[in-house]
């Protein structure tokens, strides 16, 4: 039995094709997408720019985690029944 090979996973392609569910938000530099300790209900998708990945420590200093950028995902955790974000995004 042949079996057919599986294209790689084009998130253009996917997000054009969604129907219904889907958004398409401008943020300025240093807006915040969400904040840590939030509802984790929505996945984002970066089409253009970079998001800024900040956690707060008990002692409330904010630490840089990365930077994510053009074709990056992120808020994922809300399909592995993550309820609150973990970190903030801007």
């Amino acid at each position: 039995m042949k079996r057919n090979k599986s294209l790689p996973f084009d998130p253009k392609v996917f997000l054009s094709k969604v129907n219904g569910g889907r958004t398409i938000s401008d943020y300025r530099s240093n807006q915040i997408v969400y904040e840590q300790g939030t509802a984790a209900d929505f996945v984002f998708y970066i089409q253009k720019g970079k998001a800024k990945v900040t956690v707060i420590s008990e002692q409330g200093k904010e630490a840089v985690v990365t930077v994510l950028g053009t074709g990056d995902f992120f808020g994922e955790g809300c399909l592995a029944s993550q309820t609150l974000r973990m970190a903030t995004r801007r």
